[in-house]
């Protein structure tokens, strides 16, 4: 289905011209640049898993940062072998609260991730049983657990639904008294995905990464301090292998 991007060009120009505009979050919040420019947008916060504005996924990314953009989260699909599983058997204790544990990972197909110096992970695309599996090995490189696994079809419907179209937004981020406050440079609009089987390629090359971020809360998070915090694990990527996802891409500046 064509798709027009006017619109959304024309409302990011507006945002641009609104120069710095302060955080709608806390400074301590991850997303802040995201959530602020959603918010001139006019997109009320959600968990929605449908497309974020006029059928255009929007993604921001601070400048002059090469941390990994979510492209969408994903639970796992094998019951038990969940979240909560992944965390209570590989993951290590908080250093604030020893009793709660926490489970930070990137995961590749391509290469082992080393686990907090305990375990090699990688995970695997299983063409034959359509399922992206985790794979944990002991440091010697025997298998020990592939009990986690997402089922092809929850991944291709969530990227069928998130990936056909992005808007891909930078933001200078500077401190105004002492609040971050952000400014939107420019803009990529990328159409024409190019689908689930090319999802997995990128996987298997590891251009896409799988990363769990299981934590704890902190003391100033007051009564859920040392509580475990979900923030969702999921599918990544660098912002500069965006455009490998799509056969379109037009700047906006």
């Amino acid at each position: 289905m064509a798709i027009n991007s006017d619109k959304i060009k024309k409302e990011f120009l507006r945002i641009k011209s609104l120069g710095f505009v302060e955080n709608v979050k806390s400074d301590l919040n991850d997303g802040g640049a995201g959530n602020t420019f959603e918010y001139h947008l006019g997109v009320k916060e959600n968990n929605s898993k449908d497309p974020d504005f006029e059928g255009f996924e929007v993604k921001t990314k601070k400048q002059l940062t090469h941390s990994a953009m979510s492209l969408f989260t994903k639970k796992p699909s094998s019951g038990e072998y969940d979240d909560n599983y992944m965390r209570n058997k590989f993951g290590r204790p908080d250093t604030n609260y020893p009793n709660v544990k926490g489970l930070r990972t990137s995961l590749y197909a391509h290469r082992f991730s080393v686990v907090y110096d305990k375990y090699k992970m990688k995970i695997e695309v299983n063409r034959n049983i359509k399922r992206l599996k985790l794979l944990v090995y002991d440091l010697d490189e025997n298998l020990i657990d592939d009990n986690v696994y997402w089922d092809f079809d929850i991944i291709k419907d969530a990227s069928d639904i998130k990936l056909q179209n992005m808007f891909a937004v930078s933001a200078e981020t500077k401190k105004i008294n002492n609040k971050d406050h952000f400014h939107y440079t420019d803009a990529l609009v990328f159409t024409e995905y190019k689908g689930f089987e090319h999802f997995l390629n990128l996987v298997d090359e590891g251009v896409i990464r799988y990363d769990n971020r299981l934590g704890v809360n902190g003391p100033s998070r007051g009564k859920l301090a040392g509580k475990p915090h979900n923030h969702g694990g999921g599918l990544r990527i660098n912002p500069k292998d965006i455009h490998r996802l799509f056969d379109n891409k037009v700047e906006v500046d």
